[in-house]
Order: C-alpha cells, then sequence, then structure tokens
C-alpha cells in the first residue's frame, strides 16, 4: 500500500512540474543552425538584364536605421545586391519589419523603391517574410 501511494505521489509531482526555456538576454536558448542568412534583391534592366545601380540603400521603417550589412558581401551574379545578413538580425524585431530598399539605374537616371518585411531579434536568422526577389527597370 505504501508503495503504491509513494508511485501515485512520484508520478503527480512529475505532472505536476513545468518545463521553464531558459532565457539569455531576453530571447530563449533553442538550438540555431551555424548557417549564415543573407538576404539579397536582384535588380534587371527592362529587357530581364542584370544591372549595376548606384545609391543603394535598405532602411528599417521602425527604426530609421540602415540595415545593410557591414562589408557589401561579394556576391559573384551581376545585379545582386545584399539588403542585410545576419550580422544585423537584433536590429529587427522577431514578428518582422518593413525595411524599404531604394536604388537608382544610372543609364535611365530611375530610382526604384521596395517594401521588405524582414524578422529577426530572438530568431535564429534573418528572414524575409514578404519583398521582390527581383526589381526591374522600365
Amino acid at each position: 500500500m505504501i508503495k503504491k501511494l509513494f508511485a501515485l505521489l512520484l508520478i503527480v509531482s512529475l505532472l505536476g512540474c513545468e518545463k521553464k526555456q531558459e532565457k539569455v538576454g531576453g530571447c530563449g536558448t533553442g538550438l540555431c543552425t551555424l548557417s549564415f542568412a543573407i538576404l539579397q534583391v536582384n535588380y534587371t534592366d527592362k529587357d530581364g538584364n542584370p544591372v549595376a545601380v548606384q545609391n543603394f540603400t535598405a532602411v528599417n521603417q521602425r527604426t530609421q536605421q540602415s540595415v545593410l550589412p557591414t562589408n557589401q558581401h561579394d556576391l559573384v551574379v551581376k545585379g545582386q545586391y545584399a539588403i542585410t545578413d545576419d550580422g544585423a538580425k537584433d536590429k529587427f524585431s522577431n514578428d518582422g519589419d518593413e525595411v524599404v530598399v531604394s536604388a537608382t539605374y544610372a543609364p535611365t537616371g530611375q530610382t526604384k523603391t521596395a517594401t521588405f518585411k524582414i524578422s529577426g531579434g530572438c530568431n535564429c536568422h534573418i528572414e524575409k517574410l514578404s519583398g521582390p526577389q527581383t526589381i526591374k527597370f522600365d
């Protein structure tokens, strides 16, 4: 009888325990991959050919801060530009912020802007929630 009572109390106490996730700096300590995320956008001319642009900017609308990588990555594809990377993860909220990206195509003088939604914060990596993959100049 005592053994049954002891077993019942042990089961009840284990069921009553609540799992708590340890927090570090306000963020959970879950496991993340070692990959390094880079979000990029492609620029093309009216015929779909990749083009170089000038005055490339990416500004978080919540903070009014640039989110461009500290060093623009040497992307091997012409017309491809890094908007941000995991190095700027703390510049974004967990649920995502609107980022306005702008660039000028010198031969036509045309400037195009696009809005992206990018999350970061306590997430393992930055992530593009919305926004175009390619911006086409007229």
